[in-house]
């Protein structure tokens, strides 16, 4: 997802850093570990290095703490051309990986380059609505149809895309099938078009038509568009992608979600093998607004209530996945929903739980800027 418009004038990209705290970072250090001892130990000059940490970022570059044959250090990576902007921020880093490749002329891929890979084959569909049904008075199911869903075909449970919509002010999309992020770099702020990422929750290929549920109390340009969505409206979707690889040794499963994530939960539990466990974490505003999940034995669902606090501003998902007692076995521990919460829940099955990374996958739908 596209980051927030920082304003600070001195150095943007610090500023976005600075604003989303150890989150970013704990992400690059968890996911792109492999890729972080690689590009130290190419372009710092340490073919020693074992693990590497990225510590700080800006607009020029990243510090790292690395580790050798030596004792604990500190690194500077610099950028081959300084950042501007935060949206330049994935590619200044996919690129730190990509220089490495080219000056070490060796073999191989790491997590970065993969994901990169990914990104890059990801087409952009043109659709309309062709549907709005309110499931409660703060959920939303909007179908979308048409246009070139024809091609669309899902990739897993958990299938979501970046739903692109119009600019704020407008009802004309400024985007088409050749969309990249690198180009939305290069649009002016009142050409780039805003969204979020959204899960699919139907998908019927004999008419080309897919579910969404959005919910229209989460704050947003998408959660806004979906409060006023009718018939006819463009928008694009950037996808689809998918988030749930659990590995061939797991026992059971741990599913954390929100509202924005209990679509993919969905999907996950109904093609889950019948003799699989798994536990859920659900966390609503109230009882009013359950989602319909599927339930058989071996499923136990725990819905957590906000009562009244606003989304994104509690921690009732890593506070009930803490005390929850878990089965015997490998978990796979997935999740979707606002990146604060996710981060926590990250932090506990991994420091405390001792959860390999492989069998943890926690995507963030969403972020509440005033969270802690």
């Amino acid at each position: 997802m596209a980051p927030e418009t920082i304003t600070d004038t001195t150095d943007p990209v610090a500023a976005y850093v600075a604003s989303v705290g150890a989150e970013l970072l704990d992400r690059l250090n968890e996911d792109f570990e492999d890729s972080l001892v690689f590009a130290a130990r190419v372009l710092a000059r340490r073919p020693d290095l074992r693990t590497a940490a990225v510590t700080a970022i800006d607009g020029r570059g990243v510090d790292l703490a690395v580790t050798g044959d030596d004792a604990p250090a500190a690194c500077r990576i610099d950028f081959t051309a300084p950042l501007t902007d935060p949206t330049q921020l994935s590619v200044g880093l996919f690129g730190l990986v990509a220089r490495a490749r080219e000056v070490s002329g060796e073999g191989g891929e790491t997590t970065a380059e993969r994901e990169l890979a990914e990104l890059t084959a990801i087409r952009t569909h043109l659709t309309t609505v062709v549907a709005v049904v309110d499931l409660h008075p703060h959920l939303r199911r909007i179908t979308f149809g048409g246009g070139d869903l024809e091609h669309f075909a899902p990739r897993g449970p958990d299938t979501f895309c970046y739903v692109l919509l119009p600019p704020p002010g407008t009802d004309t999309l400024t985007i088409d099938q050749s969309f990249t992020w690198e180009a939305y770099e290069q649009m002016t702020p009142d050409e780039q078009p805003v969204g979020a990422y959204y899960t699919v929750r139907a998908w019927r290929p004999e008419v080309a038509e897919l579910d969404m549920l959005f919910v229209l109390h989460e704050p947003g340009h998408a959660a806004a568009w979906a409060a006023q969505a009718r018939r006819g409206d463009p928008v694009a979707l950037w996808g689809p992608r998918t988030g749930y690889h659990p590995p061939a040794d797991t026992a059971w499963l741990l599913l954390a979600a929100d509202e924005t994530g209990l679509p993919a939960v969905a999907g996950i539990l109904k093609q889950l093998p019948p003799t699989m466990r798994a536990l859920v974490f659900a966390e609503v505003a109230d009882a009013g607004e359950h989602q319909d999940l599927p339930t058989r034995a071996g499923i136990d669902v725990t819905w957590l209530h906000r009562d009244g606090a606003a989304a994104g501003t509690t921690t009732l998902l890593a506070d009930a996945v803490a005390a929850s007692e878990w089965p015997a076995g490998v978990p796979y521990v997935w999740g979707g929903g606002e990146s604060h919460a996710m981060t926590a829940v990250r932090r506990h099955v991994r420091d405390e739980r001792g959860v390999d990374r492989a069998h943890v996958s926690l995507v963030a739908y969403w972020r509440h800027a005033g969270a802690a």
